[in-house]
């Protein structure tokens, strides 16, 4: 039986495709296109775990953990599309792609540091029971 979780990837997955085929249809400037595709990816990495959460929906994965997900990866797209629509600027020994990079990179530790603290603190939970 294929889980709630699977069908709704894979339902946001088909409709993520859609879009962007139908994108590919459109004459474009390049930062449409680059938004688009941030929208694309945004969509296939955390449209299941927004949906989800929004309806309240844990099934596998607990409703706070997938708005920290979809947090995250909303984060880490935005500098990445901040980096690839500005130019880069010198700050010094470091460009400001380097710096929003570091960002990136800090979200995404920040996410796994969080997570692995909730998911210990829910199993040390579950045993003083």
């Amino acid at each position: 039986m294929v889980s709630r979780d699977t069908t709704v990837h894979l339902t946001v997955v088909a409709l993520a495709l859609a879009g962007l085929a139908a994108l590919t249809r459109l004459p474009t400037d390049p930062a449409v296109t680059a938004v688009a595709l941030v929208g694309y990816n945004g969509a296939v990495l955390a449209g299941a775990h927004l949906y989800l959460a929004w309806r309240g929906e844990d099934g596998l994965v607990p409703v706070a953990s997938r708005w920290r997900f979809v947090a995250a990866v909303a984060a880490v797209l935005s500098l990445v599309a901040l980096a690839v629509l500005t130019d880069p600027v010198s700050l010094g020994p470091v460009t400001s792609e380097a710096v929003l990079a570091g960002g990136a990179a800090a979200v995404a530790l920040g996410y796994l540091v969080v997570e692995a603290r909730d998911g210990y603190r829910e199993s040390t939970a579950e045993n003083r029971l």
